[in-house]
């Protein structure tokens, strides 16, 4: 085992054993547990690299103030126009049919066109592949209309505060963070949340 994913799994017992013991978690535990879930996500060499991102982003999910549990369908915006954004969008669709599962969620991959952003109703989490710059507008509005947080490991997204999170999964884990973006959507996550993003 290598000494990240034994640091990882040392952690994630310490927060197992207070759970179990019925005592609260303390801020810096919360930050522990999170960190050290996505640490094992960077340290795992077979991962694939959407599959890899995909889990970054939902390790979010339990740090939203108003959660996402049970069951729950993601919108995967692409455009059918461009050859590698229908790729991206059908290599992420194919990791959540194959059974991956977010933090006390399960998740149902639902394509969704730039031309029928109408689609993203019922969704509250979206994940917009690369080359959609031309559609931030149109994407950001759907979300703000629905209230879906949007993610994307185009990082110009974030920075154009049309996504609230960016997603980088190597060579180091990082989260990338529009507050911007997050509050036209009213989406907002607790305290630990701001320890470990990157704020735009």
């Amino acid at each position: 085992m290598s000494p990240v994913n034994l640091i990882a799994l040392i952690a994630l017992n310490y927060n197992l054993r207070l759970l179990m013991a019925n005592r609260p978690i303390s801020l810096h535990g919360m930050a522990l547990w999170f960190m050290a879930s996505i640490m094992m996500i960077a340290a795992s060499a077979f991962a694939a690299t959407d599959q890899a991102d995909l889990a970054v982003g939902m390790k979010t999910l339990p740090l939203l103030t108003n959660k996402i549990t049970g069951t729950a369908s993601l919108a995967i915006i692409y455009d059918p126009a461009n050859p590698a954004s229908k790729e991206e969008a059908n290599g992420i669709k194919a990791v959540l049919d194959s059974g991956f599962e977010a933090p006390d969620l399960k998740l149902t991959g639902v394509l969704v066109p730039v031309g029928d952003l109408g689609k993203m109703a019922g969704s509250r989490i979206a994940i917009l592949t690369g080359g959609l710059s031309a559609h931030y507008d149109a994407i950001n509005n759907a979300a703000i209309s629905n209230s879906v947080l949007t993610m994307s490991t185009d990082l110009d997204c974030v920075r154009a505060n049309k996504c609230v999170l960016g997603l980088v999964s190597k060579p180091h884990v990082e989260i990338y963070y529009s507050k911007a973006a997050a509050d036209a959507a009213k989406i907002s996550f607790g305290q630990v949340f701001a320890m470990l993003v990157k704020q735009i």
